[in-house]
């Protein structure tokens, strides 16, 4: 006997085992802005989601990752003529640096003003980019095969 595999079955196979193109390619290897940028959103949602769910390890987790991300977005000097490093120095560091304090501080109603400010801080870079029709916005649905709740054990030692 036959099996045969159904094409949704192949193509659910093949959706989970593809790396998203957000995240191809290396730290070795210039990604350009758009991939960056994609990275950036990738994981300031997910900083977003995590802050919600009040997962303080997996929020410290994906404030690690997004600050990465604009340590890389700091080097490039000049998309298009627009010097992409210096203003990411001037609006969006500041107010990264901002929320990665009120982690650090405990203060969970000041980390999810911040987050908001940090996604206000991307749209003021757009603006002064020429790009005003790249707007962030907060989102709160949950696109990921993620739980962002944390479990039991997790928020017990987070807490030690």
């Amino acid at each position: 006997m036959i099996r045969t595999t159904s094409i949704p079955v192949i193509l659910v196979g093949a959706l989970l085992t593809a790396p998203l193109p957000v995240l191809a390619g290396d730290d070795e290897h210039d990604l350009g802005l758009v991939s960056w940028m994609g990275r950036l959103q990738y994981y300031t949602h997910k900083l977003g989601l995590s802050v919600d769910a009040g997962n303080k390890p997996l929020v410290a987790y994906y404030i690690h990752e997004v600050e990465e991300v604009i340590e890389k977005i700091e080097d490039i000097d000049d998309a298009d003529g627009v010097p992409i490093g210096k203003l990411v120095k001037e609006i969006l560091v500041p107010s990264f640096e901002s929320l990665e304090a009120a982690f650090e501080s405990g203060d969970e109603a000041r980390v999810g003003a911040d987050y908001n400010g940090l996604l206000g801080a991307c749209n003021q870079c757009h603006e002064k980019a020429n790009r005003p029709y790249l707007i962030v916005e907060r989102r709160h649905d949950n696109p990921y095969m993620q739980r962002f709740k944390a479990s039991r054990a997790a928020v017990e030692s987070a807490s030690e």
